[in-house]
């Protein structure tokens, strides 16, 4: 795959999810914007808004070249993860709609906006410049392997040795080593990059793994409101509940509603000599 791509402003939260928070969601995409807010006591979970007039989501939740790993000296060509970012996030706004749409049905089939849904928000866990210490502890298997095949094999050469004038200083900002940063772009071309023709890459080989373990049980809450509103963390996502006995992910679906996923031990809930 030719991952040259010409985009510099680089959303580490997507726009289109973001558009789904958008304070004026009727206005032209380029107008669209969201609130942002400052946390002040994390204790107490005190927040300011940072402006009253909100913020552009073209310009929000991004940092120019961070998934950049190969910089050409013309300033228009540059090697980055938008397109295989593409995939996925073209598909947030209908599975989110769809799986609002059929909620006030009962019985209603939505197994795979659920299923849909998660990859795409686990991938912006993967894709989060704050979470990358996170994200190397949750793969440290493939911090050591490499691509065979010869075309994927050069585009990995690039994300490790490419040339990366961004990098010093996005390693300041964000309080990484510089072999941390590069290895945590070497992760994510390997977690979205299909290496075996005819199979899934081993994102969606995780996700399929999480969901068909036989081990576990998986719960999905979907929580909406008429006269709240859900706040969507630059993170991507909050961990609602301590994780020693299971796996708890909450997600932003819009302004309106999150979702919950859990994925939880079946010994440890049920055992067999209880």
């Amino acid at each position: 795959m030719n991952l040259q791509d010409a985009t510099r402003n680089q959303h580490f939260v997507p726009q289109v999810e973001q558009r789904l928070n958008a304070i004026n969601p009727l206005a032209n995409e380029e107008n669209q914007k969201i609130y942002s807010f400052s946390l002040k006591d994390r204790e107490s979970y005190g927040i300011s808004l940072d402006s009253d007039k909100g913020c552009k989501i073209s310009s929000t939740l991004s940092l120019n070249d961070i998934f950049s790993f190969d910089v050409l000296k013309k300033e228009a060509n540059r090697y980055n993860f938008e397109k295989l970012f593409h995939q996925y996030e073209a598909s947030i706004k209908f599975n989110t709609e769809s799986l609002i749409s059929k909620l006030p049905n009962a019985g209603a089939d939505i197994k795979s906006e659920i299923l849909n849904i998660f990859l795409s928000k686990f991938l912006n866990f993967v894709r989060n410049p704050y979470s990358i210490k996170k994200v190397l502890n949750t793969f440290p298997q493939l911090r050591n392997i490499h691509p065979t095949d010869p075309v994927h094999y050069k585009n990995f050469e690039r994300v490790l040795n490419g040339r990366k004038p961004q990098q010093r200083y996005l390693c300041e900002q964000l309080g990484v080593t510089e072999e941390e940063y590069a290895d945590w772009l070497s992760v994510i071309f390997l977690l979205l990059t299909p290496l075996e023709e005819g199979q899934p890459n081993f994102l969606e080989q995780v996700v399929k793994g999480l969901y068909e373990n036989r081990e576990s049980f998986i719960m999905v809450l979907i929580y909406t409101y008429d006269d709240k509103t859900c706040l969507l963390s630059d993170r991507g996502y909050s961990i609602p509940l301590p994780g020693e006995d299971h796996m708890a992910w909450d997600f932003n679906l819009y302004s309106n509603g999150f979702i919950r996923y859990i994925f939880g031990n079946l010994d440890l809930l049920a055992p067999a000599d209880a």
